[in-house]
């Protein structure tokens, strides 16, 4: 339950008069949170603005952030690249929108499927950042130290049969 619904409200019209959030540069972990919050919103209020406001929020990180595998880690050009735990909570995200709309589970299934052959080595662990195509490791970056726990879980609140999902779809993930 949100306790503090005076508070919360109060902070978010400053965020936005100030431009600080929502309608400032996307930024992909930034925005999960704030699906998060919008979801909290609409289900402490049943005010089906705030769903409306959770799935703009959806299309505008789609339209700014999403890549033909996955989404950058923000619109400034430092924020270059793709981050696995970033990832991680943008799938947690859309699985939680997913409680109320399926549609947005089948998207982050979707999503998972696409980036996981890229960043998960069988038997090693998780890249910690890949280059934004996800064709390589990005120069410097090794493996996650919470990564793959990142991922397990954000997977399993997509669908628990994650795992076999996967490994369905990507048959030598299994070994």
């Amino acid at each position: 339950m949100l306790r503090d619904m005076d508070y919360v409200l109060t902070k978010l019209d400053w965020m936005r008069s100030e431009r600080i959030w929502p309608n400032g540069l996307r930024y992909l972990w930034t925005d999960a949170f704030g699906v998060m919050l919008y979801l909290s919103l609409y289900r402490q209020t049943g005010e089906e603005r705030w769903m409306d406001a959770a799935e703009e929020l959806v299309g505008e990180v789609d339209r700014v952030l999403g890549r033909p595998r996955g989404y950058r880690i923000g619109e400034a050009s430092d924020r270059d690249g793709q981050y696995f735990h970033y990832l991680a909570m943008w799938l947690f995200a859309l699985a939680r929108l997913g409680d109320v709309k399926p549609e947005y589970r089948a998207k982050g299934i979707a999503v998972a499927k696409a980036i996981h052959p890229a960043f998960v080595l069988p038997g090693r662990g998780v890249i910690w950042k890949m280059e934004e195509d996800l064709g390589a490791p990005y120069p410097g970056y090794g493996l996650g130290a919470m990564d793959a726990f990142d991922g397990y879980v954000s997977y399993r609140c997509l669908d628990p049969r994650a795992f076999q999902v996967l490994t369905e779809a990507y048959p030598a993930l299994a070994k």
